[in-house]
């Protein structure tokens, strides 16, 4: 746009508004004179990022018959091995639970002492097309499915050493169960 364009529009929108006479008198007024805002009158207060509560995705309905579910396991491990842990479930009611999942149907994620999430549930792992089949009678526990953590984060690295929190949760065949939160002890 041309200044004589830009200048002429100014013009007009002066005109429907009644304001042209009463600037011509005092000033002539184009878009090239219009002065800037003003600057702000204090800089924004910085704020200290509060932490964010770790959140799980989006879970089926909990399985409606009564149950418990935990993870069985060492309560410590060294910095760099493998240690896997079992994913229990104990079947509390008088129907049979009768699961038909898939291989990465149990996710899990370790929380620091803070409680903070510090290695969170792989979303690029690959999964088998392999179908488990878990049936568990009333009064019966029988294993789901284990995980494994070496005290890496989930940036690759090794962690310190100190007391760590792993939940882990099933979410497969239409439901989720919870599993107690399992404290361990990592060690360098």
């Amino acid at each position: 746009m041309t200044p004589r364009i830009r200048t002429a529009l100014l013009s007009t929108a002066l005109l429907s508004t009644g304001l042209l006479g009463t600037l011509s008198a005092q000033a002539q007024v184009s878009i090239f004179t219009i002065p800037a805002l003003p600057p702000r009158s204090a800089a924004p207060t910085p704020t200290t990022p509060t932490p964010v509560t770790p959140t799980r995705p989006a879970l089926n309905p909990a399985l409606a018959t009564p149950h418990s579910a935990n993870l069985s396991g060492p309560g410590s491990l060294r910095g760099g091995q493998d240690t896997t842990w079992t994913f229990n479930l104990t079947n509390l009611g008088e129907a049979v639970i009768d699961l038909q999942h898939g291989a990465c149907d149990v996710r899990f994620e370790v929380l620091n002492a803070a409680g903070q999430v510090v290695r969170a549930n792989p979303t690029n792992t690959v999964c088998t097309m392999q179908l488990v089949m878990t049936n568990v009678a009333p009064g019966e526990t029988m294993d789901v499915q284990s995980v494994r953590w070496n005290g890496r984060g989930s940036d690759g690295k090794a962690l310190p050493a100190g007391e760590y929190t792993i939940r882990a949760y099933f979410n497969g065949a239409g439901v989720s169960i919870v599993a107690e939160d399992y404290p361990v002890t990592l060690e360098n």
